[in-house]
């Protein structure tokens, strides 16, 4: 089961390191903006370090609820 995974579109300025580590799971969206496509598009681990790397700390992962 994929944990849910939200980016906060206020604090993201769209520098890309998410869908470098992790391009399966995240995208740019017209505006730049880092937008989920697929909670389990890659490994827990590529996700996590798509999430360390973020300049801005816009990506967080919660786990999912039954």
């Amino acid at each position: 089961m994929a944990d849910e995974l939200a980016v906060n579109r206020d604090q993201c300025m769209g520098s890309g390191q998410c869908t470098y580590y992790a391009p399966n799971t995240f995208a740019l969206d017209e505006e730049d903006i880092a937008t989920v496509i697929d909670t389990s598009g890659d490994s827990a681990g590529k996700i996590q370090q798509a999430i360390d790397v973020c300049p801005t700390r816009s990506i967080t992962r919660t786990a999912k609820r039954e």
